[in-house]
């Protein structure tokens, strides 16, 4: 269907935006999922990588420092956005209503710290209503790894939800080692959302193992990187080693079917860690846009 046709059908304004990036994508060599994808995993990833440079022995550099202070306020703007351009691609009512809902309370937060509460509501309730958009469309004759995709999509949102819920200061000490095991279990899961090969199994192995290694050579270190960039409380290191294989696999397959989004949804899974904060919560939920009805095995 031609860009013209596509929003000349189009019926309603998320409709007409959907064609109109579905029909910019026939001309510009990177398809709106791909940006999408990039909107929120750079801020993601970078505010990752400065907490644990920011905790780590030694300054910060001066200019990374001063860049942090002005981004890391409006961080939240790039996944936010990544949620309504994916909203606008949705086909399903309810993914697009619960990705929009996501998007829109995330923008809402950067007007006032107040609007945090309203913000985490309004992405718990967006992510669980796309997933649960996604349990509707299974039907009676749902295939097993249909059913299986849709499960670790749930136990990903259920991660957001435990892990703000803690944030927002209920039952911290119950529900922060809750959120962080569901998050880490979903991560490690990744492969049933994108896929797998042998290749990509073996890299996710190997990252794996590399990881309990170092960990386990230097536990401090490990511990602190982990409670300080990947919010990991409470949770055994064999756990914390799957979900990077989980990860790294995720990635690797991505990228051995040429599908940029898929390898950024995965990314994005494990530069957010266990999603205690808005930035981390919508990364997720835009990380599983990405990913949807993505999983195939070799």
């Amino acid at each position: 269907m031609s860009r013209r046709r596509a929003e000349r059908t189009a019926r309603t304004p998320g409709d007409r935006l959907g064609a109109r990036l579905a029909g910019l994508s026939a001309v510009v060599p990177v398809s709106p999922r791909v940006v999408a994808g990039l909107l929120a995993v750079v801020p993601v990833a970078g505010a990752t990588l400065y907490r644990v440079a920011h905790n780590a022995p030694g300054p910060v550099p001066a200019g990374v420092a001063e860049l942090a202070a002005v981004g890391l306020p409006t961080a939240v703007a790039g996944p936010a956005v990544a949620a309504l351009v994916l909203a606008a691609l949705a086909d399903a009512p309810g993914e697009r209503v619960g990705l929009a809902f996501a998007g829109g309370f995330g923008l809402l937060a950067i007007a006032s710290p107040a609007a945090w509460y309203p913000a985490a509501a309004g992405t718990v309730c967006g992510g669980a209503l796309a997933v649960a958009e996604r349990a509707r469309r299974l039907g009676a004759d749902a295939s097993l790894r249909r059913a299986c995709r849709v499960g670790v999509g749930a136990v990903l949102a259920t991660g957001v939800g435990v892990s703000l819920a803690a944030s927002a200061g209920v039952a911290p000490a119950t529900l922060r080692p809750i959120g962080s095991v569901a998050a880490l279990v979903g991560i490690g899961l990744t492969p049933a959302l994108v896929g797998w090969d042998r290749a990509s199994l073996a890299a996710g192995a190997l990252a794996g193992g590399l990881t309990f290694g170092l960990a386990t050579s230097a536990p401090y270190v490990a511990g602190a990187v982990m409670l300080v960039g990947g919010g990991v409380v409470d949770a055994p290191l064999g756990l914390v080693a799957f979900a990077v294989a989980g990860g790294v696999a995720g990635i690797v397959r991505g990228g051995r079917r040429r599908r940029p989004d898929r390898s950024l949804g995965a990314g994005l899974v494990v530069a957010a860690g266990v999603p205690g904060t808005l930035l981390g919560a919508l990364g997720v939920v835009v990380a599983l846009a990405l990913l949807a009805d993505g999983g195939e095995s070799a």
